[in-house]
């Protein structure tokens, strides 16, 4: 159904562009100035975008995925936008992700030929007060999007997306927004699609009234998916609660700050779940002048299971938001049965400059789960480790903005092994250096 809608969607939109055309190149010929008139309506309702998107990668040490010293990833995507009123607004968008000397088969973070990427109409303005509807396939972001939102970042180039109903009220201090639709799940070898069963639902409310200088943003966010094993085995159905709230603000002094606890309830087959995590950081910007530095400290952490076959599950489930931790310049490790304390500084060195310098600590919540990388899969697993130090590492990210279309960067990251990982034969140290550029057009 969702494909005959996105294949229709994307249909109307090519056939109104080239009836336009048509009828602008009828204008022409009979006169001037309905030439003039032709040419401007379609240079207003129709707008071509694109991006390139270039990133050199190279790994060192024990959590390398390939055996390529280095690879590029590149990402083409050609977008299509048809706005005949002020409240109805089309949209359609290709993409085109590939790695080159990859030197083994790639895994759909990084590869995805040519595909339909989004397809959506929407009713309403995006801004100001009153409703707004977007439907159909899309990039979206939830509150902090640690739990549902687009992977439109430097780590997952393939991007995930979703088929949904999104919908907004906004009100003078208050809005709430619902979402009900599914994950889309990346088909390197076919058309990208939702896993049948497995569907998502939100309500995400944000107060801008109640703390003086502060936003609170209370939600439910749920999902439901099939055929799923408990500890023991037993085959069925998932459903999942989060109840959270994020409250993020600034306080005198150019202090900024975030809280935002999270309560996952529910069943995970036979298991009843109960999962925890917490996000939360400060910042201070030292001066608003100069290099304007901000110093920065944070905490993020999701809860793990203990491993026993006792009917509960305690691994906090991410279900469809960022993989990793808050802030994370190199996403080497998932948002589950982790703890993650950052400290770090950022600063303009000149205008359009700006650098990122972090130190960060891990532990696992819970040895008897897994460390889980930065896709969500299991990179070690040793139940017999006696520490919960996973190590420490340090990351660097220059970014350039040459021009307003036109961004140019490099970093590096590093993870300097723990006791955990020493116990668990990964004692090496692991080095990532990247450089990338991204052209909007």
């Amino acid at each position: 159904m969702i494909q005959r809608f996105l294949s229709f969607l994307f249909f109307v939109l090519l056939l109104a562009a080239s009836h336009t055309a048509i009828l602008s190149a009828q204008d022409q010929t009979s006169s001037p100035n309905n030439a003039a008139s032709g040419d401007n309506y379609f240079s207003q309702t129709f707008k071509f975008s694109g991006s390139i998107r270039e990133r050199w990668e190279a790994t060192d040490g024990p959590f390398s995925v390939t055996p390529a010293s280095s690879y590029l990833v590149s990402q083409i995507r050609l977008g299509l936008a048809y706005d005949p009123s002020e409240w109805l607004h089309f949209f359609v968008q290709a993409q085109d992700t590939r790695v080159l000397f990859y030197q083994t088969t790639p895994s759909n973070v990084f590869y995805k030929p040519f595909d339909l990427h989004q397809a959506w109409a929407s009713f309403g303005s995006p801004e100001g007060p009153g409703f707004f509807v977007k439907v159909g396939r899309q990039d979206m972001v939830i509150g902090s999007g640690h739990l549902l939102a687009a992977t439109d970042d430097w780590w997952v180039y393939t991007a995930r997306n979703f088929d949904v109903v999104n919908g907004t009220y906004r009100g003078e201090n208050f809005s709430s927004q619902l979402v009900a639709g599914s994950a889309v799940l990346i088909n390197p070898y076919g058309f990208d699609e939702h896993r049948t069963g497995d569907h998502i639902y939100a309500d995400y409310n944000t107060f801008s009234h109640l703390i003086p200088g502060a936003s609170v943003e209370p939600y439910l966010i749920a999902r439901t998916f099939d055929n799923i094993k408990s500890k023991e085995g037993q085959l069925g159905n998932a459903d999942t609660l989060a109840l959270g709230g994020r409250i993020i603000g600034h306080l005198p002094g150019r202090v900024d700050y975030n809280f935002e606890p999270i309560h996952e309830l529910g069943s995970y087959s036979s298991d009843r779940l109960h999962a925890n995590g917490l996000l939360t950081g400060i910042g201070w910007t030292v001066t608003s002048s100069g290099w304007k530095p901000r110093l920065v400290t944070d905490y993020t952490y999701a809860s793990g299971d203990d491993g026993k076959k006792d009917g509960q599950r305690e691994t906090f489930d991410n279900m469809f938001g960022y993989n990793y931790p808050m802030n994370s310049l190199t996403g080497q490790f998932a948002f589950r049965n982790i703890e993650d304390w950052r400290t770090g500084v950022e600063f303009y060195p000149v205008r359009k400059l700006k650098i990122r310098v972090d130190g960060r600590q891990f532990w696992l919540p819970d040895t008897t789960d897994a460390l889980y990388n930065g896709y969500g899969n299991v990179i070690v697993h040793n139940t017999k480790a006696t520490s919960s130090h996973v190590g420490e590492s340090a990351e660097m990210m220059a970014t350039l903005s040459v021009t307003k279309t036109t961004t140019v960067g490099f970093g590096v990251g590093t993870l300097f092994p723990g006791e955990y990982l020493k116990q668990s034969g990964k004692d090496q140290a692991f080095i990532y250096p990247y450089f990338y550029f991204a052209q909007k057009f």
